[in-house]
């Protein structure tokens, strides 16, 4: 049963699947891994955790012999193999390839290789103790055991000279590298298992590089590093572990900060950052502004009641309204509320149940919209499973997934039509910013339309960052219901549905007027929320929106023409020392993109963040109007030093 189970997964035969070879090795990463824990549990009722797959279960003896030491039993493998479920198999993204060879990571011995300067006499011995689990997707692996012809790749990374990238010069858009960083985040969105990743064989020079990064950013963030330990016991937060790799293990923490103002931030160290995160792109005008502190103190100054409504509750939703061209405003908390608020609205106008969401989305973390496509050819096409543990599979049954600006999304969308309610997409995904699909837009539009199926836009992250009416305005493309929050909320907690009339009427009943018989006739949904309407909340959104609207889109122009200096600057030097990296952007949004070649990208912003430039972890980057062509100046001399160092000890393969 277990070779039937990881030979569908793996795209193998049953009998070609050995039982002594590693799950790691076999090609599987960790989303597959987590998915067979699933279905091992739907068959058997047994949890075999995902780590253990990795080390005391990690191929289909030790797990076979795991099983039977749990008391499941001939029959009921038996049982399952006749009734059980088709396995699904999981959409994998493409990845760096890596070595064949692989081993358990030894915590012992990345500590050992970071505290003591190697030589080459005792590399070999160092690098046999990091190749440990690299379980993003192996490539070259993948596509021998699949019958592809695989792209020859050289089992360890060169070590080229030192790389001089030349100055900035003016050009067209440079064609990006395809991005391993970005496939992956089309398969797996949001949620990433922490992996123990070691990856491909370093050189002595290599593990020196490291180590001197390591013991550079650990002296520089000392005090961050030591609250974020003392708070750990108390306080659980993803971002504390992201990005976790043992080689830079002692520099996995967030970086603390003191203070802030317009561009920059200066963390509990004393160091001062380029900020260009810009608090995941909510502060278009930078750190504390003075029109929306003032705004806020006015505010404090009077109180902050909830209960009472707050005058500028009418004002907001009128500016919003306008800016937008969506008739009516709610509000909620974040953008994750939004979402839900807009999914509930319509299914109650429809009495549709399903959503179709695209490959790649994000829309917060929602259960009813953690979901991602299934691989296996057997199931229909737009089926969806869970993203992560945690969310029941009842809920991924009401999503379709179909794939981000393709016309099959069309053939999808039209064959479940009688069972859609709602259309969910972000007309520009921030993973792939360059990515600007208005025509499919447009055909999306019209085919809603003809279905009688809610559009909405999610323009969390590009609602009046890119145009003061969004991507709507942008596109050409109306919605029926748009949801937003970060930019407009000047730094507080936001969340806000617009739409139409028929579509926001299940909030209130809709309409009705004093004076005569009019009623809230409109059949009516859950809606409501302490916190919503915050006063606070109310007074940073009224000083955003008045500036946005007095200064038109000319605001967003010239912050999007900022942002190409610095696209055209990074691109520019990038190819001409042919390294595989892009800046890829959408207005005042951009990404680094990532092509084969370079190795350890977390690398890369660990440098950046060392030089004086902060990058969070999701990695989207924002500029904001508080950043000067200087301040864009460094951020492309950091980025090419930065490279340069890497390339000087083979973590860049040029194209």
């Amino acid at each position: 049963m277990l070779r039937a189970l990881f030979g569908q997964l793996l795209g193998l035969p049953a009998d070609q699947v050995p039982t002594d070879v590693s799950f790691v090795e076999l090609g599987a990463d960790s989303l597959l891994l987590v998915e067979a824990t699933e279905v091992i549990e739907d068959r058997l009722g047994v949890d075999v955790p995902f780590r253990d797959l990795l080390d005391r279960c990690g191929d289909i003896a030790s797990l076979a012999a795991y099983l039977a030491e749990l008391g499941v039993s001939v029959a009921q493998v038996d049982e399952s193999a006749v009734g059980g479920t088709t396995v699904p198999a999981p959409e994998t993204a493409p990845a760096e390839p890596s070595p064949a060879a692989y081993a358990e990571p030894s915590p012992a011995g990345y500590a050992q290789a970071l505290s003591q300067p190697p030589d080459h006499g005792e590399a070999a011995s160092l690098e046999r103790e990091i190749i440990g689990l690299q379980l993003e997707v192996m490539r070259q692996q993948l596509d021998v055991l699949r019958g592809r012809s695989p792209r020859p790749t050289p089992s360890a990374p060169p070590q080229p000279a030192a790389v001089r990238l030349s100055p900035t010069g003016a050009t067209g858009p440079v064609e990006p590298a395809e991005p391993a960083e970005a496939a992956s985040s089309q398969a797996l969105g949001p949620y990433r298992p922490i992996e123990a990743r070691a990856g491909r064989e370093l050189t002595a020079s290599q593990l020196q590089h490291v180590k001197a990064l390591v013991t550079s950013v650990e002296a520089r963030t000392e005090e961050s590093k030591r609250q974020t330990a003392r708070q750990r016991p108390s306080h659980a937060d993803s971002r504390m572990s992201a990005g976790f790799h043992f080689l830079w293990k002692e520099i996995v923490h967030p970086v603390v900060a003191d203070r802030a103002e317009g561009a920059r931030f200066t963390d509990v160290d004393g160091n001062e950052y380029v900020d260009i995160s810009m608090d995941f792109g909510v502060n278009l005008f930078g750190h504390n502004p003075p029109f929306i502190r003032d705004a806020l103190q006015a505010q404090l100054d009077k109180g902050m009641p909830l209960a009472p409504y707050n005058a500028l509750v009418g004002q907001v939703s009128e500016l919003i309204s306008d800016l937008t061209g969506l008739s009516r405003v709610a509000f909620q908390n974040s953008g994750t509320e939004a979402v839900m608020v807009a999914v509930r609205l319509a299914r109650t106008v429809s009495r549709r149940r399903k959503i179709v969401i695209f490959s790649g989305s994000y829309h917060g973390t929602f259960d009813g919209v953690l979901a991602r496509g299934s691989a296996d050819p057997s199931r229909p096409p737009g089926t969806a499973v869970p993203l992560t543990r945690g969310t029941p599979h009842s809920m991924a049954q009401d999503v379709i997934v179909a794939d981000f600006a393709d016309p099959s999304a069309f053939d999808v969308i039209t064959a479940h039509a009688d069972d859609i309610a709602a259309v969910l997409v972000e007309p520009v995904q921030s993973r792939v910013p360059q990515v600007q699909p208005f025509g499919w837009l447009r055909d999306l539009r019209e085919l809603t339309d003809r279905l009688g199926i809610a559009l909405v836009f999610d323009e969390v992250i590009t609602g009046f960052r890119l145009h003061p009416g969004g991507m709507q305005a942008l596109s050409g493309v109306w919605a029926d219901l748009a949801v937003y929050g970060k930019v407009i909320g000047g730094g507080m907690p936001i969340g806000v549905v617009a739409g139409s009339e028929r579509y926001m009427a299940p909030v209130d009943g809709g309409l009705w007027s004093y004076g005569d018989d009019s009623w809230p006739s409109a059949e009516t949904t859950v809606f409501a929320g302490t916190f919503s309407k915050h006063p606070l909340a109310m007074a940073a959104a009224h000083a955003v929106l008045r500036r946005i609207k007095d200064e038109g889109p000319g605001l967003q122009e010239d912050l999007g023409a900022r942002t190409e200096r610095l696209r055209t600057t990074v691109n520019t030097a990038m190819e001409r020392a042919a390294i595989p990296l892009r800046v890829e952007r959408a207005g005042s949004l951009f990404r680094f993109s990532f092509g084969r070649g370079f190795a350890y990208p977390d690398l890369f912003f660990h440098h950046l963040l060392n030089r004086g430039v902060y990058v969070w972890e999701g990695r989207n980057c924002y500029l904001s109007t508080a950043h000067t062509d200087d301040d864009v100046a460094f951020v492309a001399q950091t980025v090419q030093a930065t490279v340069e160092e890497m390339a000087a000890d083979g973590f860049v393969q040029t194209d």
